[in-house]
């Protein structure tokens, strides 16, 4: 009897797997299920990885982060069109995913979570990959985004406010030259901050900066 077409044999593969998926309950099995669904490399399994974002299992979810991120920007369609609406935790390894991966469609999508986002951990993810983000945009958009990370500078939580200075530090070494100066201006108001650690990170960017010049 012949084999099947190797075009084939990926399909069914995920198929077997996310039959399984659906019947596991313990997290070594999701564990288990995950890293076989990336080891594959098919992206078809990319949407069961996403769907495992949401099994409030934090090695699970980290496992089915670093399987995605495999797939870098192949994975960027179905992370923005299976975000989770209502689930934060899920939606939070969506961010971080895009975030990693850098890819400029991500940007709309992570200027709305930091304007809007009621959790923490979402804000601060979409917070830290927009200068990487907007680094491949347009410069309307790296211009808007400097504007916003500049007044992120000021939120009240102290995390959004590093992560930002992350991100500015992303965009003075990837965005268009005419803004590095802004960005650095940015970082530097950051060296005032009362939260040692953002004023410890404000210094760390600048060393960072000036290994580039």
């Amino acid at each position: 009897m012949s084999s099947l077409p190797a075009a084939q044999v990926p399909s069914t593969t995920v198929a077997q797997l996310a039959a399984e998926l659906e019947q596991a309950t313990s997290p070594e099995d999701l564990l288990r299920l995950v890293r076989a669904l990336g080891a594959l490399g098919q992206v078809e399994g990319i949407p069961l990885l996403i769907r495992a974002f949401g099994f409030n299992r934090p090695a699970v979810g980290e496992a089915a982060l670093e399987e995605v991120l495999r797939f870098g920007e192949l994975a960027v369609k179905p992370l923005l069109e299976q975000v989770d609406s209502f689930d934060y935790g899920a939606r939070a390894y969506s961010v971080r995913a895009l975030a990693r991966i850098g890819h400029g469609d991500a940007y709309a999508f992570l200027v709305e979570a930091i304007r809007s986002d009621f959790a923490p951990s979402v804000r601060r993810a979409a917070v830290r990959g927009l200068g990487r983000v907007a680094a491949r945009r347009p410069l309307s958009d790296q211009e808007q985004a400097l504007q916003l990370l500049h007044q992120c500078l000021s939120d009240s939580d102290w995390g959004v406010r590093y992560a930002a200075l992350g991100a500015l530090t992303d965009l003075a070494r990837s965005g268009l030259p005419e803004l590095r100066a802004q960005a650095e201006a940015g970082i530097q108001t950051a060296l005032a901050d009362a939260e040692p650690l953002i004023s410890l990170r404000a210094q760390m960017s600048q060393q960072e900066l000036a290994t580039d010049l």
